[in-house]
């Protein structure tokens, strides 16, 4: 028996049979066509290309189970249909007579440098979306790729160096029992894939290939980040155990659908959802969720190669509001910047992005773009119940200032004759030092606050959540964090405003009980994780987790937090 450890991208465990696969490596022929060729090559290019969205398509409607991965697909589809892509393929082949695969090649290569020469996590990520595509297309046009695939079967547990989207999604339908891959990490898009498909992923194994024997009995314990290569009999049955346990508790955990969100002791938790784009509606609805405690709309401005009118956003938040009538739907202004950038705003390089311009300051900078989404909000909020939040506050001031602005879109609302809400609820992101130590200001100047416990971390502990290589830094039960959330929480309750925990502590199971103790009133999480979560706080006694937190509050260091909350 050897066991081996990686990084746990993806939950749940695995038993199988390993399957080492090194992808095909796609053979270019860079030869020119004649020039009455011209016209099939044309044709072909239509064709294969509109093969590969439909394929997309498919796996859209039918292989997609959360809004992080048809997002993915979605954004692929996207790069087939553009516009310019089509436009410099069909030049190179009419002007230059190069073959269809020598033509896409080029264009791939060209706008993948671009991209890599970007210091920047997110187009980063961008390169990673154009080699899927890439690599779909040609291996259509090429009729290569595809055989490497028969070796799956329904026992398999895979392993690659390195593993695209688009082939998580296809060894999923091979029904393969789970991953393991030498590069990747928890943020990347196939181990959103990954998880939202419900596969056991494992990444960052070092020299995989020569670690892992193919055809090799295997375990992958996803929550710990272990592979066992020709476990025990012993060792065997534990696991199998374990794997029964997992399927035992999903099933569970849906008859919690239509149960309130209450302690074992009677304190009412409101227990909502974030969400990226109005498909997540249907999880939302699915799990009756209290309503949406965080609708990020950078989706608007991300990707784009235009600004989304007033009208368009009017629409899209009003479509949201009607569905999860009566409960709230929480709009958090445009929050891009840092690792979120938007090509159609007024967003220049920084060298330090997430100190630079993001968050609420976006919003400063770019007044008239502001202001349409403050109209849109109001008039959405005619008939149903919207709150807005702004994110990245530090300071009272900036609270202030959205307030005249908000003033101002009423205003110009009004001297239309446009009907809107003015009795909107304003709220504000916790997420920064500065706004921990003045959240009694922002709070007296606020309907609520949420605290964004991601970037709350990363700013008062000075790490980078994105990078592997201080990921041991980042620390959610740091103590200068959970003292933080307990003064916004005492800040707040002075004047009678409630605090919601919207970042991701909150959608993991073992800080829920510390976070209701610390005097929290609601949680979003991710629709994906909210009956875990309720089932936790359906089991939670109140005075007991406020006990905890008291102990929590003492402790010097977030290894001893993290020992209590075991």
């Amino acid at each position: 028996m050897k066991k081996i450890k990686g990084i746990p991208v993806s939950e749940g465990v695995a038993l199988g049979i390993s399957t080492v696969i090194e992808k095909d490596k796609l053979t270019i022929d860079r030869k020119s066509i004649l020039p009455e060729e011209i016209e099939s090559e044309l044709e072909r290019f239509e064709y294969d290309a509109n093969f590969v969205i439909h394929e997309i398509e498919h796996l859209i409607e039918n292989y997609t189970f959360n809004q992080e991965h048809k997002d993915i697909l979605i954004t692929q589809k996207m790069i087939l249909q553009d516009p310019e892509f089509h436009k410099s393929v069909t030049q190179q082949i009419t002007n230059n007579l190069s073959s269809l695969e020598h033509a896409i090649s080029n264009y791939f290569t060209e706008i993948t440098k671009i991209f890599s020469n970007m210091d920047n996590e997110f187009f980063a990520q961008r390169v990673s979306d154009y080699e899927d595509v890439a690599y779909r297309l040609l291996s259509r046009t090429l009729k290569q790729g595809e055989h490497i695939l028969s070796e799956l079967n329904e026992k398999s547990i895979l392993i690659m160096k390195n593993i695209t989207p688009s082939f998580v999604t296809k060894v999923f339908e091979k029904h393969v029992r789970g991953l393991v891959t030498e590069k990747g990490s928890r943020n990347s898009h196939s181990s959103i894939i990954a998880r939202s498909m419900g596969l056991p992923m494992i990444a960052g194994v070092r020299e995989i290939i020569e670690n892992i024997p193919h055809g090799r009995k295997i375990i992958i314990d996803g929550n710990n980040g272990e592979i066992i290569i020709d476990p025990t009999n012993t060792v065997q049955k534990k696991f199998e155990a374990i794997f029964e346990k997992e399927q035992e508790n999903r099933h569970k955990l849906d008859a919690l659908i239509d149960v309130k969100s209450i302690t074992a002791d009677g304190k009412v938790v409101k227990l909502m959802s974030n969400i990226e784009i109005p498909d997540e509606l249907n999880q939302v609805v699915k799990f009756h969720s209290e309503g949406i405690g965080l609708f990020r709309t950078e989706f608007l401005f991300i990707d784009k190669n235009k600004l989304p009118t007033e009208e368009e956003q009017y629409q899209i938040y009003k479509e949201i509001a009607e569905k999860i009538s009566p409960e709230p739907l929480v709009i958090r202004t445009i929050d891009v910047g840092g690792d979120k950038l938007s090509s159609i705003l007024n967003l220049g390089r920084e060298e330090n992005p997430n100190l630079g311009c993001r968050g609420i300051r976006i919003s400063f900078e770019n007044i008239q773009i502001f202001k349409q989404q403050f109209r849109a909000i109001l008039r959405a909020y005619t008939k149903e119940y919207i709150r807005i939040m702004f994110p990245m506050i530090s300071d009272v001031k900036e609270i202030v200032r959205a307030k005249k602005i908000i003033a101002q879109c009423m205003d110009q609302l009004t001297s239309k004759g446009i009907e809107f809400g003015n009795k909107l609820e304003i709220g504000a992101m916790i997420e920064i030092p500065s706004a921990v130590f003045t959240s009694d200001a922002i709070a007296r100047a606020c309907d609520f606050l949420s605290i964004g416990t991601n970037d709350l971390v990363q700013y008062t502990l000075a790490v980078d959540r994105d990078n592997e290589s201080v990921s041991t830094y980042y620390k959610p039960s740091h103590p200068s964090v959970i003292r933080s959330i307990k003064m916004t929480v005492e800040n707040a309750h002075k004047y009678g405003k409630r605090v919601a925990v919207c970042g991701e502590m909150a959608s993991e199971i073992k800080y829920v009980k510390l976070l209701l103790g610390l005097g929290v009133d609601e949680l979003s999480v991710s629709p994906g994780r909210l009956l875990k979560v309720k089932n936790e706080i359906l089991k939670c006694d109140f005075q007991q987790a406020e006990k905890l937190a008291e102990l929590a509050l003492q402790l010097d260091s977030s290894e001893e937090i993290s020992n209590l909350l075991i």
